[in-house]
């Protein structure tokens, strides 16, 4: 396939699957079949012969089963990103602990995103979800790869990218933050790892995620996080206090918000409906600290789909407090962090191995 920025019904976005025969390749074909504007361009069982193909065809989005049963898929998703460092990577499997703990390895080392099956193998509505979810995140990921140009050539140095919006940046807060929180979405384990070893031993703060993810996947990454940063990383629980150098992620299916004062801030967890289509959703988060941290509020926006955050955002900033963003070029896609540097919320947007010295600096000096 011929490389276009373009997508409409005649320049579809082309995805790659890598599924056994089945009940999942079953389930992936049917879901994609239906849009004009998506097409699957291969199909392979073995990783090995997708590679092959990858090496000289281009794909907007590869969705790979990380059940199979004779694959290990984080090889595969090693193999394609060493093809193309761009490439959108979308796992699919149930909803086992094993396939639970796969996925997040492919996170780690690059894939995109993740969305679990059908729970209810039979129902027709259960299957429209997964369809509906499915089509949604290839399209904004196939969109975020096209925007980001052709493969370059192995012996190219790629270029730099650059959004075309232009962004105004505000000064910090001059207050020293109490808390930092974090909203992240699509790329967003990678890029949390990433940006969390980044800061001290003996960081200051207490530290609240809402990473979108489903339930069984906050709690394997509030301990994978633990593991990599050598600090205190949990999911949220209600009544949990808030304490420097801690990790609480929001569990999936829950928003998780904070309760009490400055001198005894504690987390909450409620069911309350989706926001931004969200649950967790960043913005009831960031809300609830801009209540009791006010000024004292550091906000990071990660890679991810939407505009999660954004109205969390601009509460920090009416509130006095700070917001930076991973910049386009770093984001796998430039979505909610988008939102928020062209509204003007930032202070500053940054590459993600950037970002956490300047959580380090805007905390302790």
């Amino acid at each position: 396939m011929t490389f276009s920025a373009e997508i409409n019904d005649t320049n579809p976005l082309s995805v790659m699957v890598i599924a056994d025969d089945g009940v999942i390749d079953g389930f992936i074909t049917k879901a994609l079949a239906s849009p004009r504007d998506i097409k699957i361009e291969q199909h392979h069982s073995s990783g090995v012969d997708a590679l092959s193909v990858f090496r000289r065809q281009h794909a907007d989005v590869v969705v790979l089963d990380v059940g199979m049963l004779n694959e290990d898929p984080l090889i595969s998703i090693k193999r394609l990103l060493r093809v193309d460092g761009r490439t959108k990577i979308i796992m699919v499997s149930t909803l086992s602990f094993a396939n639970v703990r796969k996925s997040m390895l492919g996170f780690e080392n690059g894939a995109a995103e993740f969305i679990h099956t059908p729970s209810d193998f039979t129902s027709n509505s259960s299957f429209l979800r997964f369809q509906t979810e499915l089509c949604r995140i290839v399209r904004s990921l196939g969109k975020a790869r096209r925007q980001e140009g052709p493969r370059p050539k192995p012996s190219a140095t790629p270029s730099a990218l650059s959004p075309t919006e232009k962004i105004k940046l505000r000064p910090a807060s001059s207050e020293r933050p109490k808390i930092l929180a974090i909203g992240s979405s699509t790329g967003g384990p990678q890029a949390l790892m990433a940006m969390l070893t980044e800061l001290p031993t003996h960081y200051p703060l207490p530290i609240v995620i809402t990473q979108h993810m489903p339930k069984t996947f906050t709690t394997v990454l509030a301990s994978t996080l633990g593991n990599r940063t050598g600090k205190t990383a949990v999911e949220g629980e209600d009544g949990m206090p808030l304490k420097p150098n801690h990790i609480y992620v929001a569990p999936g299916d829950y928003h998780m918000t904070i309760t009490g004062n400055l001198a005894n801030a504690k987390i909450a967890i409620n069911q309350n409906p989706p926001v931004n289509f969200c649950r967790p959703s960043v913005d009831p988060m960031v809300e609830s600290i801009v209540k009791i941290f006010g000024a004292k509020t550091l906000l990071t926006i990660l890679t991810g789909m939407g505009v999660d955050g954004k109205n969390g955002a601009e509460m920090v900033v009416n509130a006095k407090g700070t917001v930076i963003a991973q910049d386009f070029e770093t984001s796998t896609v430039w979505g909610m962090p988008r939102a928020v540097a062209l509204a003007g919320y930032c202070s500053e947007v940054l590459p993600l191995n950037r970002l956490g010295s300047a959580i380090t600096k805007l905390t302790m000096g």
